[in-house]
Parts: C-alpha cells; structure tokens; sequence
C-alpha cells in the first residue's frame, strides 16, 4: 500500500501576519509595547551610559545564545530528543505582507515628495521647507541615536491621537486652509497686484517708444 505523504502549507491567514502597520496603530499591544521598551532601553543604554553600538549588540547577542543554549539543553533533558527546527522561518503570507508593505511605503514617499514639490498650495510647501528647516536645526543640536529614538516614539504615539481625533484635525486644517487663501488673496490684492501694475506700466511706455 502506498502512502500519502501530506506536505503542510504554511499559513497566510491575515491574524498571523503581524504588519507594521498593527504596531504602530497598537492592534497588537504586545508587540508595540515591547518595540517602544526595546527602543528606550536602547537609548538609555547608549545615550545616558555611554555605551557604543558594538558593545550592546554583542550583549544581546550573547544573551540570545545563552537563552538558546540553555533552552535546548532543557528541552533534550525532558523530551529526550532533539529539538526540531520545522516551526522557525518566515511564512509566506508574512513575505509578502513586508514586500508590498516596502513597495507601498516607496510609492507613497515618492508620490508626497512630488506632490508637495510640483502638485500642492504655497502654504503645503512652506510648512514641508519650515519642518525641514526645523529639523535641521534640531540635528545641530542633537545626535542620529536621539532623533531615531523621538522618531520612533512619536511614530508610535502620533498615528494613535491622529484616528482618535481624526475629525478635529481636519476641521482645523479647513479653518487654517480658508485662513491662508484668505490672507494670500488679500495680500495679492493690497501688494502684487500694484507691484504687477508699476512693472508692467514701464513696459507699456517703452514699447509704445520704441513704435514711435
């Protein structure tokens, strides 16, 4: 009799492929609460004690192999086998839940960058250059660990309060876009108009000069 070998396919269902998306909107608080500890042990570490990177990294990594050493000798003491690697590796559906997050993170970075260079209001473009320009400011004063470590944090605390009060900051983002329109339009009115008419009357005079 022949027998039938049954090969298990991984799962792709949609409860098992944890994106970065789940963390950052805190659906699965687990694992956010343990990125952001992560994250501020990291930086108490290094920034506050004075530890480089290579010296954390081979702390963590010695304690990985610790745990994994211990782990398996436990294991074999009370299964009296060897422990199996079958359930260690990365599914399907979670490569490529992380490849068409990756592609849509890119698109949409070059998509915004284009449209606040070439697409958007006046006002879009000079809150963008006024935000970088802070940015700047605040990297003269301050180091790459400690920006990725605010970075981190406030991608972690501002997409949360963004959905809870989604409505109140549109509604406010109106009021200040009719504000802008309102003050460019007058200030068109009031100052380029007449700046327009004195370059252009100038022009008018030398050409009918030069017709003459």
């Amino acid at each position: 009799m022949s027998e039938t070998i049954q090969v298990p396919q991984p799962s792709s269902s949609a409860d098992e492929v944890y994106s970065a998306k789940d963390v950052i909107m805190w659906r699965n608080k687990p694992m956010s609460v343990g990125v952001l500890t992560t994250v501020t042990l990291l930086w108490v570490v290094m920034e506050i004690y004075g530890y480089n990177f290579i010296t954390v990294a081979s702390w963590i990594a010695i304690f990985l192999f610790s745990s994994l050493f211990a782990w398996a000798n436990i294991y074999r003491i009370i299964y009296k086998e060897e422990p199996s690697m079958s359930a260690i590796g990365i599914s399907e559906g979670t490569a490529t839940e992380m490849a068409r997050w990756v592609t849509e993170t890119s698109e949409d970075a070059t998509r915004w960058v284009f449209k606040v260079g070439a697409q958007s209001e006046w006002y879009v473009f000079a809150a963008t250059v006024a935000g970088l320009w802070l940015l700047s400011v605040i990297g003269n004063s301050s180091d790459l660990l400690t920006l990725a470590f605010i970075g981190t944090m406030a991608g972690m605390i501002v997409p949360v309060f963004w959905v809870k009060y989604d409505y109140k900051i549109r509604e406010h983002g109106k009021r200040l876009q009719m504000h802008s329109k309102r003050l460019y339009s007058m200030i068109d009115e009031k100052v380029l108009q007449k700046l327009r008419t004195k370059v252009n009357v100038p022009r008018k005079e030398v050409k009918e000069k030069k017709a003459e």
